[in-house]
């Protein structure tokens, strides 16, 4: 079947107010991806049309759409949904990959970032994020630039042990706001990567990767992750090569900065609007430790339903796009092969019939109930769940702890809480000015 959108195709075109569908893109699902994807799916049902990036995509969403999305991955293509990251990260990249090589490349990372080898590292991650935010470093004034550099100091005191220079740090943060600019953001990506600036960072930062590599391959040992990966028996699997461990020490060290500082900057925001949450969730870590979090958030369980809610309200990705890899048949209508597929895997975060009032930031609902590995998916599910769920949600609560015992925070802007795609033609569109002051 022909992969293009025609006439005559069933499924029903959702539009935004006062759009024509000759546009591009939606411009409501630019503006306000929430309120355009709950209202397809309330007028629709869990598949409809929608145009996005100058494609005409077919979304599924609800819960069984993502039920058919996760329990078969052999129906879709990965390398081909996110050019980005085959082109960027090569062809070995976990994220591109399908089928046994995809299974063969979680099972050798898995000394990487399974939760015991991350959590045996939390004691460190909590001294390096205390004495990150005592330093001069600490005293950035934009709160996204001051967090991704603060987890990649953590990453690089435990997951990936290795000096850098003030030079080598910028190139990393830069490279990486590019990377994922150019695979979420822009139009045009191509045009995008071939940016000199873009490409300076990229070289430099593998250029120290491949060093890293060639000296742990030339017998150099680290007591961190990637050494574990190197270590590790693969047997029948095959060892890592030269090559894949390139872009596996990519992940142990930058992989997620990004991401995870989003995360971390929306909670910064959410406890400056409710400050009778800080003082709770600060009362509550009176008598916390460096090692306290390796036990897992039990004993912290403000802290931990803040995370939750923050991570609900602000998902790192509102869908994911792929393509069908065959024809294929969800809810009795033909999805053909080679069409772009949004699975918009965290509409049940915005659905009352899960979240009673789900536009309300609201951490106490997290106190009495614990979330629905079906309903909050954050971090995605099956096979192709985001590898470093469990370092992001470790570098989160680690964070936020020294945070909120050690300092006020101050903005020095208004923050948007609603979720835009189009931040705009710059990779940051937008400054966070921060000032942080010592708690007496």
């Amino acid at each position: 079947m022909n992969a293009t959108a025609t006439v005559s195709d069933p499924l029903p075109l959702h539009l935004g107010p006062g759009e024509s569908g000759e546009e591009p893109a939606s411009p409501q699902l630019l503006a306000d991806g929430v309120s355009f994807l709950v209202e397809g799916y309330r007028r629709h049902g869990p598949v409809f049309r929608a145009k996005y990036r100058g494609a005409d995509c077919v979304v599924i969403a609800g819960l069984e759409a993502n039920e058919f999305f996760w329990q078969n991955p052999e129906n879709w293509s990965f390398a081909a949904a996110r050019r980005g990251f085959t082109n960027q990260l090569g062809p070995t990249h976990v994220t591109r990959l399908e089928g046994p090589p995809h299974a063969r490349k979680r099972r050798l990372l898995k000394p990487g970032f399974g939760l015991e080898a991350v959590a045996r590292h939390v004691p460190i991650m909590a001294a390096a994020a205390r004495s990150f935010l005592a330093s001069p470093e600490g005293g950035r004034s934009d709160l996204m630039e001051l967090l991704m550099h603060l987890l990649l100091a953590l990453n690089r005191q435990t997951l990936l042990q290795v000096e850098l220079t003030e030079a080598e740090r910028d190139a990393i943060v830069g490279f990486e706001v590019d990377l994922m600019y150019g695979i979420n953001t822009s139009v045009d990506p191509d045009a995008h990567y071939a940016g000199l600036r873009y490409c300076r960072d990229r070289e430099s930062v593998f250029a120290l990767l491949d060093r890293q590599v060639a000296a742990r391959l030339g017998g150099a040992r680290r007591e961190d992750n990637l050494q574990a990966l190197i270590d590790q028996e693969a047997g029948a699997l095959g060892a890592l090569t030269a090559e894949e461990l390139r872009y596996d020490a990519y992940l142990l060290l930058i992989a997620g900065i990004e991401n995870t500082g989003r995360l971390i900057a929306r909670a910064v925001e959410r406890l400056v609007a409710h400050p009778d949450w800080a003082a709770a969730i600060r009362e509550e870590l009176r008598d916390y430790g460096d090692a306290s979090l390796a036990r897992g958030m039990g004993a912290f369980p403000r802290l931990r339903a803040f995370i939750q809610e923050t991570e609900r309200v602000h998902p790192g990705l509102l869908f994911m796009s792929r393509r069908a890899a065959r024809d294929l048949d969800f809810q009795g209508q033909v999805i053909p092969t080679g069409r772009t597929v949004l699975q918009v895997h965290t509409l049940l975060h915005f659905l009352p019939e899960y979240f009673p009032d789900p536009m309300r930031f609201d951490p106490s609902r997290w106190l009495s109930a614990e979330p629905s590995r079906r309903t909050h998916l954050t971090f995605g599910g099956g096979a192709h769940i985001c590898l470093g769920m469990n370092i992001a949600r470790l570098h989160a609560p680690v964070v936020l702890a020294e945070l909120l015992r050690h300092y006020d925070v101050a903005l020095g802007y208004q923050p948007r809480f609603g979720y835009p795609l189009d931040p705009g033609a710059a990779r940051r569109p937008h400054a966070f000015p921060v000032r942080l002051s010592r708690r007496n």
